[in-house]
């Protein structure tokens, strides 16, 4: 069974939160999970910054390294600024390394609230 992402609008920060729901195993997998972010940002027509809550995600061994090229086709497509908060040891091993490999975010935060004040935070910084 294919999983889901829960999307949130902060529409106050202007900050979408992603709960995604799966274990990616497959290549379909992979194609679900990436069409889904596709779907969603789509309407928007601009880079968001963006809240990952991974509670509930998991990447199996053998597709990490694939997902790595999907997580940055998205990153480089879709998002401006973004935290991770609670990977498992697995998702946080393959986001670094696909973060590496491919110049995007690896920020984490322990919490949403946390992520939040890390991106109001940057756009501060950059002057947004």
């Amino acid at each position: 069974m294919a999983g889901r992402i829960d999307f949130k609008h902060d529409k106050i920060h202007d900050i979408i939160v992603a709960t995604p729901h799966w274990n990616l195993e497959s290549e379909a997998d992979l194609d679900t999970w990436y069409g889904q972010y596709v779907a969603y940002m789509k309407q928007f027509n601009r880079k968001m910054d963006f809240v990952v809550v991974l509670d509930n995600f998991n990447v199996g061994p053998s597709v990490g390294p694939r997902w790595g090229e999907y997580r940055a086709k998205i990153h480089k497509e879709f998002i401006r600024y973004n935290y991770r908060v609670h990977p498992n040891s697995r998702v946080k091993l393959f986001t670094n390394t696909s973060g590496v490999r491919y110049d995007v975010s690896r920020e984490e935060a322990a919490s949403v609230a946390d992520a939040v004040e890390g991106i109001l935070a940057a756009r501060k910084r950059d002057g947004l």
